[in-house]
């Protein structure tokens, strides 16, 4: 219930990423709730990563960090990322008591006032059951593409079998030469460059790059969670995924990990069944990509399973 009006700021700096952090957990928990799922619940890895992603957003982003507040209080925000060729609303939340205001509409259309022009790809992934928010992004020009399934795997030791001279993989560093493969296998297999973001990943202490490397050449990469996330994940031709799963499973395997999270486009055909023969679970959730226009070629990727971030 809102008594006094609402304002809107941008995000000012650190004060607000835990405060935008625990109202994603409210406002999450109560979707959750309502659609009788189980909790998220308040992880050093969730917050860990949530936080980092906040500041990463802030530093480059911060014209898309926007903050609805009521009586002093945040109720709502939104985070939209901008690269060239493509913009992606990494979140939107309201509080629940709050919500069917219009307060989800003004931060949605002031995030989209950042970096968004009719060329540019523009892209949400949201929640399958949240109709109300679906019919308010394709109002916006963003309609459902793609499903994004959700698979729990068992991790599993490396495959002492692996053919000699097939491709294999080496320890991604952020140097000159591995941003400029990662640049190039994204420009391949989505249609735009993110090096900001790959830098993101790399240096985050909780995550590994790896590249998988045929014939003295990148094809693909990986990022593994020391906390069982694994993705982004790309490669150059689908035959590769196979062996950038069974890879990126093994490391998460030899560092204690037993349980690796995945988040799979519907259409990776190749992804699924390699999860689904080695005792991978369909999640509880399942959310969908929702885009402006077609783009790239998803039966090539999978998406983070730790962050906001495509």
């Amino acid at each position: 219930m809102i008594n006094g009006s609402v304002t809107y700021r941008r995000a000012c700096g650190p004060q607000d990423f835990s405060v935008t952090y625990e109202l994603f957990l409210r406002a999450a928990n109560d979707l959750r709730t309502r659609s009788h799922r189980e909790q998220l619940a308040d992880t050093i890895a969730r917050r860990t990563r949530a936080l980092a992603f906040r500041q990463h957003a802030f530093t480059h982003d911060g014209d898309g960090f926007w903050l609805a507040e009521a009586n002093g209080q945040a109720v709502g925000f939104g985070i939209a990322t901008a690269r060239p060729d493509f913009w992606h609303l990494n979140a939107l939340h309201v509080l629940p008591g709050f919500q069917a205001n219009g307060i989800g509409r003004t931060l949605l259309h002031r995030c989209m006032e950042y970096g968004r022009g009719p060329e540019v790809v523009s892209t949400v992934i949201s929640e399958a059951s949240q109709p109300i928010s679906n019919a308010l992004y394709a109002r916006h020009g963003m309609y459902q593409w793609l499903p994004l399934v959700h698979i729990q795997c068992p991790t599993f030791p490396a495959d002492l079998r692996r053919p000699a001279g097939a491709a294999a993989p080496r320890p991604g560093k952020p140097d000159a030469p591995t941003l400029a493969a990662l640049d190039s296998i994204d420009q391949a297999v989505l249609g735009f460059m993110r090096g900001v973001d790959h830098r993101f990943w790399i240096e985050l202490e909780d995550q590994s790059l790896l590249l998988l490397v045929a014939r003295d050449e990148p094809v693909g990469y990986a990022y593994v969670s020391r906390f069982g996330g694994i993705g982004p994940c790309a490669t150059r031709s689908t035959r590769y995924l196979p062996s950038l799963l069974d890879y990126s499973v093994t490391w998460a395997a030899e560092h204690g990990v037993q349980r690796a999270s995945f988040v799979v486009p519907g259409l990776a055909s190749a992804s699924l069944r390699y999860l689904l023969e080695r005792g991978g679970q369909y999640d509880a959730d399942m959310t969908v990509l929702l885009t402006s226009k077609p783009f790239g070629r998803m039966d090539h990727y999978l998406l983070p399973a730790n962050d906001a971030l495509f």
